[in-house]
């Protein structure tokens, strides 16, 4: 009876089967072990006359024989964890017949036979159990019909032999509850049997994990989170940029994140490197992200630096009040310097390659997300979406870097009210397309490893 064709009414000893398995299942498996075990043996006794050869006499046939021998070590262990597993397992089921006497005495044999034979013997346990009860039920009901009536006679015989019925039917169901303790005892010996004969013959050969495997294990574990942080916390930081006044202190937080997971991850490719678990070109590809990410700065800056140098001068623009010679003055300066991008300055491209690395070792990289500021931030939002924070956080919704999304936010809020003479949407693209251009390179450094 395989575990598919097996009872579901397990009343009244059980709410549920309680010797579940497949048999023939693990019979299949053990016999699959069992194949692997003979093909190892087979292979073992390759290499041993491989290893034995001594017409071969040089230092290559020496070296050959050596690592021969290595190998056959190995192939040995092998062969003897399948060995193991098969027997324990075993790769026939036997059959003790129907009876609960023969399966009760049967002498122990592998974890398949056992639990053929302890689903056999809570069978018939089950089936005993289930007589007993109707017995029972049905003594019970005899009993129910004679309450009341003459006690004298036959009726008092009926009463009697209804009663030693009845008791016999609960020792029965009794004596099936032992049948059925007695299944899950062969069931359970045969499981820790099984258990200890596997844990015994892998808890020192020479397939054991050492601690030098034990180690790269969690490398690697480490290598694979670190790459996500990395990725994902970098992802957050460019998202979160845009939100006015509190916009770069969660940048900043969520970049130092990011930063730490792939410095970590660098230094776990480096190790898996050194031992032998990981090519060259997967270090230089995290190298090369880095860098991707300080380009990304470097870039980020010529835009900041566009911005900020124009964003006074319309908030000079737009506040005070001004003659119309004033106010003309003031918008050929605004398009003379809009028109004009100043490239990096000199320390730039070094100082951006370092600031990846260096801010995470800075306080307000930390702190700054948990200043205040957020009602600040919410009011500007509102007067951007015109009362609506939703609406104004729509306008805002930006993936430029952190340190210039705000300021191109305001450019472009505050040119609303400039006029057309003012350069404010040539200088807002031209802004926006040098810092999306930067936020691009950073989200390719975070992404190389993908497109590798």
């Amino acid at each position: 009876m395989t575990a598919g064709t097996r009872p579901r009414d397990w009343q009244p000893l059980a709410d549920h089967d309680p010797v579940p398995g497949d048999p023939d299942r693990l019979e299949q498996l053990g016999r699959k072990l069992r194949r692997t075990a003979d093909e190892l043996d087979r292979q073992v006794r390759h290499l041993k006359a491989a290893a034995e050869l001594d017409s071969w006499d040089s230092d290559a046939g020496k070296e050959f024989r050596e690592k021969a021998k290595k190998c056959r070590g190995r192939l040995e262990a092998a062969h003897k964890r399948y060995e193991t597993v098969a027997d324990a397992i075993g790769d026939r089921v036997v059959d003790h017949g129907p009876d609960y006497e023969s399966n009760a005495a049967a002498r122990p044999g592998g974890y398949a036979t056992e639990l053929h034979r302890a689903q056999r013997i809570a069978e018939i346990a089950r089936q005993d159990a289930q007589q007993a009860e109707a017995d029972r039920s049905a003594a019970r009901k005899g009993l129910d019909a004679l309450s009341g009536k003459s006690e004298e006679g036959d009726g008092k015989r009926h009463e009697a032999k209804l009663e030693d019925q009845a008791q016999a039917a609960a020792k029965s169901l009794g004596m099936a509850r032992d049948k059925l303790r007695k299944a899950q005892g062969i069931r359970d010996a045969a499981a820790r049997k099984a258990r200890d004969a596997i844990d015994d013959v892998i808890s020192d050969d020479a397939l054991k994990d050492s601690f030098r495997d034990g180690f790269a294990d969690f490398v690697e574990w480490a290598a694979g989170w670190t790459e996500a942080i990395s990725k994902w916390a970098g992802i957050a930081a460019l998202a979160v940029g845009w939100i006015p006044v509190i916009g770069q202190g969660l940048a900043g937080l969520l970049g130092g994140i990011s930063m730490v997971a792939t410095l970590i991850n660098i230094a776990c490719t480096a190790v898996q490197v050194a031992m032998g678990d990981e090519s060259w070109t997967a270090l230089a590809t995290a190298a090369v992200g880095l860098l991707m990410m300080g380009a990304g700065k470097a870039m980020s800056k010529v835009s900041g630096r566009y911005a900020k140098g124009l964003l006074e001068r319309m908030r000079r623009a737009k506040g005070g009040k001004q003659t119309a010679r004033q106010g003309k003055r003031n918008r050929q300066k605004f398009n003379r310097e809009a028109a004009v991008v100043q490239g990096l300055e000199e320390g730039d491209i070094a100082r951006s390659i370092r600031e990846p690395v260096t801010e995470i070792f800075t306080a307000s990289t930390w702190k700054d997300a948990f200043k205040g500021g957020y009602r600040e931030s919410a009011q500007v939002l509102r007067e951007r979406g015109n009362g609506s924070l939703i609406r104004g956080a729509g306008k805002s919704l930006s993936l430029s870097d952190a340190s210039v999304a705000s300021d191109l936010k305001e450019l472009k809020y505050l040119g609303q009210g400039l006029g057309d003479g003012y350069a404010v949407n040539e200088l807002s693209r031209r802004a926006s397309a040098l810092n999306m251009a930067g936020s691009g390179i950073t989200a390719g450094g975070l992404f190389l490893d993908e497109v590798s």
